[in-house]
């Protein structure tokens, strides 16, 4: 397997599995996780009494859902983006999911979904979407980029505009976009991703419909303060937590995310158990943690029984669809 194809199916990989290992933990406080699970270190089903109860182990959400979505559009464009080409490939998600869609799909994302199949314009629909649903499925912006972080930002700011089009919510698609981008590079460290990070929540957040809120850029350095200051990963958990947060607003999940990146050593397996251990948004600090160490590190390093699980519990075809995009990838570095 070539290195684009074996990255590229790494971050997809990390994404599924981080919000499949997430997906019976989330919105659990820490203690509830414990309590219920122990500690999460494989795919489990939800408990009873969970809003995702009856959901079986290996599920994905929303998270996977969307970027899936976004991945089929952008390659049946030929890797073509704009505002309108997302909107559609969110539609057909949804009309996909059918009775589904109300028990996965985010507020911001529900609601911007109802006016776009009213039909209005896909520029503005997400004028008040404010929560991390953009930074989840941005990881799709970076691999389009590998190594151009300017042309994934700007890629990670159409994917947002259909139902998160503030600056707050772009803030978040843009780190994500950024630190992908930046570990599809060959030999890059660690270290560069994770400032790259930093830039594109910084960048990103001068871009969209401005809206008041904590800095996604500074949060992302208090969470890497947290790590680096812990004496244990369980302290550094509990810090991340209590300090950084882990509720879907973007200044939370997502640096949290980033702080779990750091934690795992970029290791993208370490990345999904500690997620879906940390509590409250798990699933999408899984998938975002999941996706940026899996880019970094490429698919080799899953255990295989992860994707066989995966594929037979979603129908997905998670290989088929990554080949498809690094096609798309390779096809625009040759014109470069």
């Amino acid at each position: 397997m070539d290195q684009t194809k074996d990255h590229v199916q790494g971050c997809l990989l990390g994404l599924a599995s981080g919000d499949a290992f997430g997906m019976p933990t989330e919105f659990l406080t820490r203690d509830e996780i414990k309590s219920h699970y122990g500690w999460v270190d494989r795919f489990l089903a939800p408990h009873a009494g969970h809003f995702h109860d009856g959901m079986p182990a290996g599920r994905i959400t929303d998270d996977t859902g969307q970027s899936l979505a976004i991945l089929k559009g952008v390659v049946r464009n030929n890797g073509r983006l704009d505002a309108r080409i997302i909107a559609d490939a969110m539609i057909e998600w949804k009309r996909e999911l059918g009775m589904e869609f109300e028990r996965v799909v985010g507020p911001s994302t529900r609601k911007a979904l109802e006016e776009l199949e009213r039909g209005d314009d896909p520029e503005v629909t997400g004028r008040e979407g404010r929560t991390n649903g953009a930074a989840m499925r941005a990881p799709i912006a970076g691999l389009l980029h590998p190594g151009n972080l300017q042309a994934a930002l700007d890629a990670a700011y159409l994917t947002s505009l259909p139902t998160h089009g503030t600056s707050l919510a772009i803030a978040g698609a843009g780190a994500v976009a950024c630190a992908v981008s930046q570990a599809m590079v060959p030999g890059i460290n660690l270290e560069s991703i994770l400032l790259a990070a930093r830039e594109g929540a910084y960048l990103g957040a001068q871009r969209g419909h401005s809206v008041w809120g904590t800095s996604l850029e500074k949060r992302i350095g208090l969470a890497y303060q947290m790590v680096e200051e812990a004496s244990t990963m369980e302290i550094a958990l509990e810090n991340l937590y209590h300090y950084v947060g882990v509720d879907m607003v973007v200044a939370e999940s997502v640096a949290c995310a980033f702080g779990i990146v750091k934690l795992a050593k970029g290791d993208p397996v370490q990345a999904v158990t500690l997620s879906a251990n940390i509590g409250g948004d798990t699933d999408t600090i899984g998938a975002i943690a999941g996706a940026v160490c899996g880019a970094w590190k490429g698919a080799s390093v899953f255990p295989w029984e992860w994707l066989d699980l995966l594929e037979q519990v979603n129908q997905f075809d998670l290989v088929v669809q990554a080949n498809r995009l690094s096609e798309v990838i390779e096809n625009h570095e040759a014109k470069i």
